[in-house]
């Protein structure tokens, strides 16, 4: 078993239920199917997203947002592969999530603005919670107007 294919089990025998990559593997996405725990992993290219399509998954991680395009990218992919969704992440934060949550085919962002590293490492959670609660209210005002 190599590390490659063992980390979605690494990641289910410590509680995991799902798993998230930054890249789009068949390894990783076959071995959390035989699991059978969700995963999403990252594409930004039509080809990446065609064969997220290929595995039978219907969402992926699109990262890194802004370097790759944006909300521009994003649209232009939705619009062959409508059925696929997108979660953008990398460079989304409260200044911009509205724009990614406008597109039909976002189904949700996510950002490490929630999680500061150096809130993690002095285990500073109260920070991360509040940061977090934080987002959830922007989206569901967002989500009102």
């Amino acid at each position: 078993l190599s590390l490659h294919d063992a980390l979605p089990i690494c990641a289910v025998e410590a509680g995991a239920r799902f798993v998230v990559s930054p890249g789009l593997s068949r390894v990783v996405v076959e071995r959390c199917g035989e699991l059978g725990v969700a995963v999403l992993p990252g594409a930004v290219t039509a080809t990446e997203v065609q064969a997220a399509f290929e595995l039978g998954l219907g969402t992926v991680k699109f990262f890194p947002a802004q370097t790759s395009g944006g909300v521009p990218a994003i649209k232009a992919l939705a619009a062959p592969f409508g059925d696929m969704a997108f979660v953008p992440t990398g460079g989304v934060g409260p200044g911009n999530l509205a724009d990614y949550l406008a597109v039909p085919a976002v189904v949700g962002v996510g950002g490490s603005w929630m999680c500061p590293r150096e809130a993690v490492a002095a285990g500073d959670f109260v920070t991360v919670e509040r940061l977090t609660r934080e987002a959830v209210e922007l989206v569901s005002r967002i989500k009102e107007s």
